[in-house]
């Protein structure tokens, strides 16, 4: 055999004590589509190019080839060609030649490790194990929870079986809940504390099956399949483009002949992915001139992209484990039980796996050998020690070549230890350098040190006493590993009395290792490579950490999740039950905002309503809710709140761009924004980024509703969109309740609306009920939402029981996290005439307070008339502190803002105000009747929190230099300083809190006392509390909220923008879903 069969003896070993072999199906598919790539044109055309037919590789080829033309390029071969047993299963991983479906590789931390080279990647390789990533992962990752269920399944039905359960799995399963992993949870695919059975890749009859089976779900006419096609180098085309396009690919055959294959030009979806792993596609990118371009200059490559986080991130799962003999005979088993601990080490068992003793006298030759040449420290154990510590484990093995022995292992979660990949050649059929740096952080050790003391618990345990030689204790076994060569580490005499330096000296891998590409840093949410277009990557390397107990079953469930993909009734018919009236009767242009703000008739698209904050606000009443009432400020969210809602970057921009083409324009600059949007210059909110719909800090212009004749259009307009055959509005249209059933089901299902129209008859919509996608969809927006969880029976229990409501579901937090982003101003005076503007210019600073203006607009003096009586009667009675203003004060102040109004009823004068990002501080909606049509209670708690009050005082002063700038100096009078226009807003009756003297003084007071709203309130329904991911409500089914309740924090500086390209993005997402369905069950 040589030197190389020696050299990767360990990795044989351990896969003896812990992996099985290859066990192929009886009835291997025959794919008509798979070919040798010799058999290649020249030059081939796709719609989607595929590197690596691996783990991630075939599903994700499988997907798309039901609607694209699909090439894969696997560099190994066929899985299904040499079926091997269980006895062969070292020969396999041990074999060297070029063809072997397992390419060997020892990392710089002197660890055996093994990449596969084969269709079906480690899937064909690997211990079998089959485990879902757990919920946090699913949500930290981004994912859709009803796509990554659906993509999971829809991988299962091929690949994923129970195991049988006998003797050794038995006793250590028993032993982990005997020593305290608990709870049992039985045979589950899902990750989960405490001990389970997992799932496996082995069916009943011992038969592996792997990721290359799931190409039985490609559609063969649209997918090729080249086999020995080892990819070179992906290329760019950068005509005419602003950054680098992935256009085609070079690979070579297993002839050495090189062929090129190439998107499809005239398709603008067309794309290359990378799944080739996470050696392979970091290595790849590499290659093609993305990544640190100091290295790729060394080996003379091409920079096409500076990326210096390629090839970062390496991460290797550290495993330690302890081989038990036994006096009773045990089982050839594989993992199928896992203990997954609170301290977040997995620990797992394998059973009655043999190997050669010929192969232990070669192997301990030549570990001298190596680190005698390796420059590494010497090793405390001697090849001697080695060989007899073989030798102790060969005296355990049958006739029949099985062992009566079991390995016990731990693996730890993460991990944090991160390393490098480097290039040491340009050729891509060899191995890169690779560095993991095994617990390299204390964490990863202490959690090492806990789960091999858990493993000693459990070999203590009374569960498997009778799997233990009483004369072989413990230390025994400890010291019989620290003996054993498991990899090319030296050995410290220490290790077998420290579990620390026993983790250190003989930590092995078990193959999942990860990063390279990871999300966030190389590749954005959508797996698209930053810096370049067409080319994403898929697999592994795009991992922040180990997916579950076992990565195989993610890797494969993300291959298909990438691609299952206006607007619902693009496909379904759909009621509309809005409460309000049109928005076209009684247009509200931009002369009509104060005018329609401030109606008060049971017909008014503006429901007023005071919270307990004491602050005067609205809630829309109309078709088009907030978007008909606003002031039509049109902005993006930024970037990073797109990456914390955890939301497709593509469907977002799609979403943004769908709404853009109806309701956005671009607004005049004239006299008064250009002032202000100068004086934001001149104090130092830089930079100016001109006109832009992008939340980006500096001073920018943004989008408008208004277009350039001051018409308003708002979300109303998108119906334009709809398909007039499958939708109904009705306008009117009171929803006074939701109605569940639980007729034999596990959890209650939402399946009709009760609603009142007009003239107070009542109604009843349902659902369809032959359609299992069928929902009921809240966009009550963020006070009627929540307010209609609580009334259908979804809220905190001792509410719902106070007004008489039936609980649904108990779900405290419904109502909860109710924040509005206080907003405060000065209004400004001026000797020049202004335009009637509303928000245009926009300063969007770095401590994220929002400077914004308006100008020109009036109000009737009657109004402020009326509120100051209003203003004593309610702090007469409302039991607040007496205000140190009294309201013949504010009636003064209202008659000096009066004083500037023209003939025309425009007024000369602007208002800068400040908006706080966020915010921090949150509070409650509680209902105070059971009728919809009434106001609930609402507390927002503005300045709870003292970084918002920070904020806010960082914001005023802004306002303030802006106020005083060289810019805005012609519209301001020279005799009423800056004082003045503080003492102004203090004396103005903006809300119902108390004033106090020191709020001109103090802007933390002024900021305080003065605070209005700017409409931006939301909460009540939140992500990851009343809903989940895909905005379904939680504990119930066919029911969804899609507004601003589920906000967390309020998205850029308007959310506008955002709440209409959300109802297109879930309304996508929902028809995605739907088409997923078999047919007859929409």
């Amino acid at each position: 055999m040589g030197l190389q069969w020696r050299r990767f003896f360990p990795f044989a070993l351990l896969a003896f004590f812990i992996f099985h072999g290859f066990c192929y199906s009886e009835k291997a598919p025959y794919y008509t589509f798979v070919k040798e790539a010799t058999s290649a044109p020249p030059i081939s055309y796709y719609d989607y190019i595929i590197v690596g037919g691996g783990t991630a590789g075939c599903p994700l080829a499988a997907t798309l080839s039901e609607d694209a033309v699909v090439l894969v390029l696997e560099r190994g071969g066929s899985p299904y060609t040499n079926p091997n047993d269980l006895g062969n299963f070292a020969t396999t991983l041990s074999d060297t030649s070029p063809t072997s479906p397992s390419q060997q590789f020892i990392s710089e931390d002197g660890v055996f490790n093994a990449r596969a080279r084969v269709l079906g990647g480690g899937s064909v390789l690997n211990a079998g194990f089959y485990t879902r990533a757990g919920e946090n992962y699913t949500k930290e990752a981004c994912w859709s929870e009803d796509l990554v269920k659906h993509s999971y399944e829809w991988v299962e039905k091929k690949v994923a079986f129970e195991p049988p359960m006998l003797q050794w799995q038995s006793a250590v399963r028993d032993g982990l809940i005997e020593v305290g992993v608990l709870p049992y949870n039985g045979f589950t695919y899902d990750h989960i504390y405490g001990t389970k059975v997992g799932g496996t890749i082995f069916d009943s009859d011992g038969h592996r099956h792997t990721a290359a089976d799931l190409l039985e779900y490609a559609d063969p006419q649209k997918i090729t399949v080249y086999l020995h096609a080892t990819v070179q180098k992906i290329l760019f085309t950068t005509n005419e483009r602003p950054r680098p396009k992935a256009h085609c690919v070079i690979f070579e055959d297993a002839s050495g002949g090189i062929h090129r294959a190439c998107l499809i030009k005239s398709s603008v979806k067309s794309e290359i992915i990378l799944s080739a792993g996470a050696i392979g596609s970091p290595q790849l990118l590499m290659l093609s001139g993305i990544g640190p371009a100091n290295q790729l200059q060394t080996h003379g490559i091409d920079v096409v992209v500076e990326q210096p986080l390629v090839g970062q991130g390496m991460s290797d799962n550290p495993m330690n484990a302890l081989f038990i003999p036994s006096p009773q005979p045990v089982e050839v088993s594989l993992i199928q039980v896992v203990g997954i601990t609170r301290f977040d080490s997995y620990i797992e068992t394998a059973s009655g796996l043999s190997f050669a003793y010929s192969w232990a006298q070669r192997l301990s030759a030549f570990y001298e050998l190596f680190t005698n040449q390796s420059g590494r420290q010497p090793s405390m154990v001697t090849p001697e020690a080695m060989v007899s510590a073989l030798e102790t484990v060969q005296s355990y093995i049958n006739a029949n070549g099985t062992v009566r022995a079991g390995v016990i292992l731990e693996k730890i979660m993460g991990p944090i230890s991160a390393g490098h990949l480097d290039l040491l050649t340009t050729n891509a059929n060899d191995n890169p350098s690779v560095t993991f740096n095994y617990f390299q952080d204390p964490q990863d050790l202490k959690r090492c040190v806990q789960g091999m003391q858990t493993i000693i618990d459990v070999v203590n345990s009374k569960a498997l006493s009778k799997f233990r030689y009483s004369d072989m204790p413990v230390q025994g076994l400890i010291n019989l590993m620290v003996n054993v060569p498991t990899n090319l580490r030296p050995r410290h005499v220490s290790a077998s009395v420290s579990l620390e330096q026993f983790c250190i000296d003989t930590v092995m891998t078990i193959w999942h290792y990860h990063g390279g590409c990871q999300v966030g840093r190389v590749v954005d949410n959508d797996y698209k490579v930053v810096g370049v277009d067409a080319l994403r990557v898929v697999d592994g390397s795009t991992f922040l950490n180990s997916p579950g107990t076992n990565p195989q079953a993610t890797v494969m469930m993300l291959g298909r999740y990438r691609w299952i993909a206006a607007t619902l009734s693009e496909d379904a018919v759909v009621l509309v039950l809005e409460r309000g009236g049109s928005p076209y009767t009684k247009p509200n242009d931009l002369g009509n905002f104060a005018t329609t703000l401030s109606d008060t008739s049971p017909t008014s698209p503006s429901q007023q309503f005071i919270s307990e904050d004491g602050v005067f606000n609205a809630r829309a009443r109309v078709l088009g809710g907030g978007s008909v009432l606003n002031a039509g400020f049109y902005t993006r969210a930024g970037e990073n709140y797109t990456k914390e809602a955890c939301w497709s970057e593509d469907l977002v921009k799609h979403s943004y761009e769908w709404v853009e083409k109806k309701v956005a324009f671009e607004p005049p600059m004239l006299q008064w924004q250009s002032a202000v949007r100068d004086g934001l210059i001149e104090v130092g909110v830089l930079p100016y980024n001109g006109f832009t719909y992008d939340h980006i800090y500096g001073t920018k212009v943004g989008g408008t509703i208004f277009d350039s004749d001051g018409h308003r259009h708002t979300a109303a307009d998108l119906l334009e969109y709809a398909d007039p055959q499958k939708i109904t509005v009705y306008l009117h249209a009171t929803v006074q309740k939701i109605l569940f059933t639980t007729n034999e089901r596990p959890r209650p299902k939402a399946h009709c609306v009760i609603f009142e129209d007009a003239s107070g008859g009542t109604h009843r919509a349902c659902l369809i009920k032959s359609s299992v996608k069928s929902e009921i969809i809240l966009s009550a927006g963020a006070i009627g939402s929540p307010q209609l969880l609580m009334l259908s029976g979804i809220g905190p229990a001792n509410q719902l029981q106070t007004h008489g409501i039936d609980v649904v579901v108990e779900q405290p937090l419904v109502g909860q996290g109710m924040s509005d982003n206080p907003m405060n101003a000065l209004f400004i005076a001026s000797p020049q005439p202004v335009e009637v503007s509303l928000v245009q210019v926009v300063g969007i600073t770095r401590f994220d307070s929002y400077i914004e203006t308006a100008s020109g607009l009036s109000f009737a003096y009657s109004w402020a008339q009326r509120l100051s009586a209003f203003y004593e009667l309610f702090t007469n009675q409302s039991g607040r502190q007496p205000s140190m203003v009294t309201p013949e004060a504010m009636v003064s102040a209202l008659e000096t803002v009066q004083s500037y109004i023209n003939a025309n009823g425009t007024v000369r004068a602007g208002v800068i105000l400040e908006k706080i990002m966020g915010p921090i501080s949150a509070g409650h909606l509680d209902l105070l009747t059971t009728n919809a049509n009434d106001n609930p209670s609402v507390t927002f708690n503005y300045f709870q929190d003292p970084q918002d009050l920070k904020r806010c005082v960082q914001g005023m002063q802004t306002i303030i230099d802006v106020v005083n700038s060289k810019a805005l100096s012609k519209f301001r009078y020279s005799d009423m300083p800056v004082q003045g226009l503080i003492n102004l807003m203090v004396n103005v009756p903006t809300n119902l809190r108390p004033r106090h003297v020191s709020a001109s003084v103090s802007l933390e007071q002024f900021c305080i006392d003065t605070v209005m709203t700017i409409w931006h309130y939301h909460g009540g329904c939140q992500v990851g509390r009343v809903v989940d991911n895909d905005y379904k409500v939680v504990g119930v089914d066919a029911l969804r909220v899609v507004d601003g309740s589920t906000f967390l924090n309020s998205p850029g500086t308007n959310p506008q923008a955002t709440v209409m390209m959300l109802g297109r993005y879930v309304g996508l997402r929902i028809l995605q879903e739907r088409k997923r369905l078999p047919a007859g069950k929409k």
